[in-house]
């Protein structure tokens, strides 16, 4: 399989900031290199600039002709920890109070004394303007109310007096015709501040998400501005590029005026990444799961399904954030998550995490135990040579915990060790499941593709608990979302509501407005840099059946209502063949893909005696002699049973007992119990081909 990788003379850096560490990864037309330093949560772009500083030493100029692709949680951050900027919204008459009204929904609907989250535009900022039109249904506009010159200079006026940082403009239609955003807009020129419209971010009918996407948007444009403004100037590479929330990149330039669209940008790289490695092992739909140190990433992913593997109904700090998002599930359960034992005596893991300062018992510094604890107790993680030998451990320190949290439970220290593994794989097993049997897909027919510094370390238990072929562990598991990032295609989305019956809208009609926002896309990947010649499209109808609040999204192509009501039976179970179907929109996308070139695998064959560096005591349910492997002797081809704990620089992966790892084509390690009996076929390569 083809390996994503730049064009001749090209240079990518791939660069990730996690809560722990950030991660880099340099990929070039033949070499590839990581890294790997602490985070600088206080400053970002500092742990950023070290990145670079090491690999330059490594790399020498090539560092610096480098395009850089990020992943930020900045403007994420911003929105949880509410330090965004200073806000004003602009909308009709009358309806200044529709962002907090919302949908009336109850997050917990057994909540007795609900909490709403707290609107990034104070109610003394919300400005009205007389305006309201609205498309009649043949093309044409019904007018009650346009805002005058006079108007709207005495708008600009009162909001230069309110001495905001932001302004966001929302009006009611401007799906169907964004120049009455754009009028507004041009007026508020004057104030000196960014300026939002609605339309311009998201061309949708949905009022109340297309407001609240505005307006998160608004009040990240300052943030984000000098963030990568900042990194930009004291970077100096060829370019930097922010990765998107739907897994493809985007110029930092157009990512400071669009912020809302890198959001997820950690999440997605770590998607993005477990693609290209699966693509590269022969598998296609996969189930990633993106274990870090303080949550989970669980995502189902087909490289088929194009603009299908996303979202746009994401929330944050409980805001809608409508534009694409890959369909990523995050639990509060990762390697930092702190264990701890209830009045009840019922033992809890997270969602609260130790993060990087006290962190786990083991780093020396914290007191409460954590997953990664329960690890370290149960001998899957050495003492010595953790990070290369660069971090030692405090086992004692663990097992003092441990004591501790198994008197409360009345069990031994190392029952309570693998209690604590048992209720955060309980945890990614739901999560598992709801992003495959909620989906209408089954766990049984696709592979699990783990990752993330702890990935390794429950790969293959949940795999058997779920009953899947498989567990496989990429390469370089540890950074694979910078990895993500440096292979990332460059992508831009767009859209257009439409809300008309299906049979209105003939092929032609919907291949000449298709091609109308496939040439937004292009001209702006263009403007970007990117050549004409390799831009290729995605074309997506979202379809419901009449009557319906949401809708589906099915690729354009021939038989569109066979393919939306088979879509519609394996989501929801049932289809309603003789009723309406309504085309709610249109959606393009415009590519340019990453090159690829050949991996190669290799001929089966045991793994070879200088892979093996040791033994360790460890638990697999009662005590074993493990091999330990060093993953940088494993090469494709090479084969061995557990059980056994493989370690690197990045992660360690556990093979059970009665589980074989094969390394394949890439040199990701595909890990199987063969002895479970019949599965699922699912279509795996030989090492050699």
């Amino acid at each position: 399989m083809p390996r994503p990788t730049t064009k001749k003379g090209a240079l990518r850096i791939g660069v990730d900031t996690g809560g722990t560490f950030t991660d880099l990864v340099f990929q070039g037309e033949a070499r590839l290199e990581t890294g790997k330093v602490p985070s600088t949560p206080e400053d970002p772009s500092r742990a950023v600039l070290d990145g670079m500083d090491a690999l330059a030493e490594a790399l020498g100029d090539g560092a610096r002709r480098a395009e850089v692709i990020h992943g930020t949680t900045v403007a994420l951050n911003a929105v949880l920890t509410g330090s965004t900027a200073r806000v004003a919204l602009v909308t009709n008459a009358g309806f200044r109070d529709l962002i907090e009204i919302g949908r009336q929904e109850r997050p917990d609907i057994y909540a007795l004394a609900p909490r709403k989250p707290t609107q990034l535009v104070p109610r003394d900022l919300r400005f009205e303007i007389g305006q309201r039109t609205w498309p009649d249904g043949s093309g044409g506009w019904v007018e009650v109310a346009r805002p005058t010159d006079a108007e709207l200079a005495r708008l600009a006026k009162r909001i230069r007096a309110a001495d905001v940082e932001s302004v966001a403009v929302c009006l009611l239609h401007s799906y169907a015709d964004p120049a009455i955003e754009a009028r507004v807009a041009r007026a508020l020129a004057l104030t000196g501040v960014p300026v939002t419209c609605s339309a311009a971010i998201l061309r949708a009918h949905r009022e109340v998400e297309r407001f609240s996407t505005a307006i998160v948007n608004a009040a990240l444009v300052p943030v984000m501005r000098d963030y990568l403004e900042r990194l930009s100037a004291s970077l100096a590479v060829s370019r930097l590029s922010i990765l998107q929330s739907s897994g493809g990149t985007l110029v930092a330039e157009r990512a400071a005026l669009e912020p809302a669209r890198v959001l997820f940008s950690g999440p997605a790289g770590g998607v993005v990444g477990a693609s290209r490695a699966a693509a590269e092992a022969g598998f296609e739909n996969i189930v990633t799961l993106d274990m870090g140190g303080t949550s989970t990433d669980v995502a189902f992913h087909s490289p088929a399904a194009g603009l299908a593997n996303t979202v746009t109904d994401a929330r944050v700090g409980g805001h809608p954030v409508a534009v694409p998002t890959l369909d990523i599930h995050t639990i509060g359960c990762g390697g930092g998550s702190l264990v701890t034992v209830d009045a009840g005596g019922i033992l809890r893991v997270g969602p609260e995490s130790a993060g990087a300062d006290p962190g786990p018992v083991c780093y020396g510094r914290g007191e409460q135990p954590t997953v990664t604890d329960a690890h370290v107790l149960l001998g899957h993680i050495a003492p010595v040579g953790f990070l290369d030998g660069s971090f030692p451990l405090d086992a004692d320190a663990v097992e003092r915990a441990f004591e501790s949290i198994g008197a409360r439970l009345g069990v031994r220290p190392r029952a309570a060790a693998q209690g604590v593994l048992d209720v955060a794989r309980a945890a990614m097993r739901r999560a598992i499941g709801v992003m495959t049997m909620q989906r209408g897909h089954d766990p049984r027919e696709l592979p699990l593709v783990a990752f993330g510094g702890a990935g390794g370390l429950s790969a293959a238990a949940l795999a058997a608990s779920l009953e899947m072929p498989g567990a496989l562990v990429p390469a370089l598991p540890g950074v694979l979302s910078a990895y993500g990032m440096a292979t990332a295609d460059a992508v831009r989305d767009h859209n257009l509501s439409v809300l008309e019956p299906l049979p209105r809208w003939s092929a032609t009609r919907r291949k000449r407005a298709l091609a109308e926002l496939s040439r937004l896309g292009r001209d702006e990947l263009r403007e970007a840099g990117h050549s004409a010649r390799v831009i290729e499209f995605e074309t997506t109808l979202d379809l419901r059946y009449l009557g319906q609040s949401f809708d589906l999204p099915v690729p354009e192509g021939p038989r569109v209502r066979e393919a939306f009501e088979t879509r519609h039976e394996r989501r929801f179970g049932w289809r309603l063949d003789d009723s309406e179907i309504e085309l709610v929109g249109l959606r393009a996308r415009a590519i340019v893909r990453a090159d690829c070139r050949a991996v190669r695998g290799g001929r089966r064959r045991p793994a070879p005696g200088k892979a093996r560096v040791g033994e360790r005591r460890a638990w697999f349910g009662k005590a074993y002699t493990a091999a330990r492997i060093d993953r940088s002797r494993l090469f494709p081809g090479h084969v061995f049973d557990g059980p056994a704990i493989v370690e690197e620089f990045s992660g360690t992966t556990l093979v059970p007992p009665g589980w074989r790892a094969e390394v394949l084509a890439g040199g990701h390690l595909w890990l199987t119990e063969p002895d479970r009996g019949s599965r699922p076929a699912v279509p795996v390569p030989r090492s050699g081909m």
